[in-house]
């Protein structure tokens, strides 16, 4: 093997596999792409990479993926492309929004062509739209939270333990549990040994598993919980730990939130905190994760802080969502723990919604419809929330339950 032959401009390049097209870097191509180019290119070097994408029959497949510095120019000359061009009356290159002209064709969305910057600025714009109506709703959310009665405010740290030379994860050592009251009274602040007795490096001040049982008993009795952190894998250690604790079936707020766009929300305490701050990445433009509180008594300063979230007059971003343009009048708004939707002739789900509010097991001006379905032809669809406390049964609290 020669000098020459170890060189590393000399290893064969391992394709890379991209999940999205959006990952794909400019310098990439498909085939399809350089061939509808409006200087058509076809392409001479190996595969470079490989991108997820569908066939022509909608099947999942994986579309190969050429490097455009090593394509060449189809042998169509000058004359020939503008004749062509000239012939093409649908094909749209120059953006809406900019101006550019795109090598590429342009797809229409929604009314509009745009350069793949234009789409990506109306997108995060539509997000922050998007992020100001979700503020509104996780304020009704605190304020609920904040006044519906006895209330525990939780931060939860765990102090782990070393993991075995062999890698795999050692049983927690301690945990650090402080919870305020509705009103930002202190409730608790203990330290609880999850370890054995036999553990080394437990700290020597923390309470026995006994003795935290009962703390967490007593002041979480009667409470619903605003949880921060993993108060759940806490409760399952001390169970484990011959000290199970019972909390009671005091409902927590956790409601799997209505919002007509569709979006998949985090409706944990950490995610509603987030989605008020509203604050994007400006690289990527995903949601940040803010910093955390890293109290009991901060993280119910920032509840209270949202409950207080008035609106700000021209502060945001104006106009609605896509989402809420879409489907104005599908279901109700807000947080909901149980949503009902009745499909049938006309009248069948006023009929329903009459005889669920006859045994007080809606919640109050929930009823929303009848609009016509989209699923069924000749039906109608009529939207209402249920009351939690009637259509769910009481279980034993998890951290999943907690807010």
């Amino acid at each position: 093997m020669t000098e020459q032959q170890l060189m590393p401009e000399q290893k064969p390049q391992v394709p890379v596999w991209y999940a999205r097209w959006n990952k794909v870097p400019w310098s990439l191509a498909s085939k399809t792409q350089l061939s509808r180019a409006d200087l058509p290119r076809e392409p001479v070097g190996p595969v470079r990479g490989y991108v997820a994408g569908r066939d022509f029959r909608d099947k999942e497949t994986e579309i190969a993926l050429y490097a455009v510095k090593e394509s060449r120019p189809t042998k169509a000359t000058g004359g020939q492309l503008a004749a062509a061009e000239a012939r093409r009356s649908a094909t749209v290159r120059v953006c809406t929004d900019c101006g550019a002209n795109c090598q590429l064709p342009l797809s229409e969305r929604r009314g509009r062509y745009l350069c793949p910057m234009c789409w990506r600025i109306a997108t995060v714009v539509d997000y922050q739209i998007e992020l100001r109506e979700r503020r509104a709703e996780n304020a009704a959310w605190a304020r609920g939270l904040l006044e519906g009665g006895p209330l525990a405010v939780v931060w939860v740290e765990v102090m782990e333990a070393e993991p075995t030379p062999s890698g795999r994860k050692r049983p927690p050592l301690a945990a650090r549990v402080h919870a305020v009251d509705e009103n930002g009274k202190k409730l608790l602040n203990v330290l609880v040994r999850l370890a054995g007795p036999r553990t080394q490096g437990a700290p020597a001040d923390a309470l026995t598993p006994e003795d935290g049982r009962r703390k967490l008993e007593k002041a979480f009795k009667g409470r619903r919980r605003a949880v921060w952190g993993p108060l759940g894998d806490v409760i399952a250690r001390l169970g484990e730990l011959g000290h199970p604790v019972q909390l009671g079936s005091a409902p927590s707020q956790s409601p799997i939130t209505w919002h007509s766009s569709r979006r998949t929300w985090d409706n944990s305490v950490a995610g509603r905190y987030a989605q008020w701050r509203g604050e994007l990445d400006p690289a990527t433009g995903a949601l940040r994760t803010p910093w955390s509180p890293g109290t009991a008594d901060r993280l119910w300063l920032c509840l209270r802080r949202m409950a207080d979230t008035v609106d700000a007059g021209d502060a945001g971003r104006p106009g609605t969502s896509h989402g809420v343009r879409q489907t104005p009048s599908q279901g109700p708004r807000g947080a909901y723990a149980v949503r009902v939707a009745v499909t049938g002739p006309a009248g069948a789900g006023e009929a329903l919604a009459q005889l669920l509010a006859d045994q007080e097991a809606l919640e109050p001006a929930s009823v929303v419809g009848p609009v016509p379905s989209r699923e069924v032809p000749d039906a109608v669809v009529t939207y209402m929330a249920g009351r939690p406390d009637v259509f769910t049964p009481t279980t034993a609290v998890q951290e999943g339950s907690d807010a």
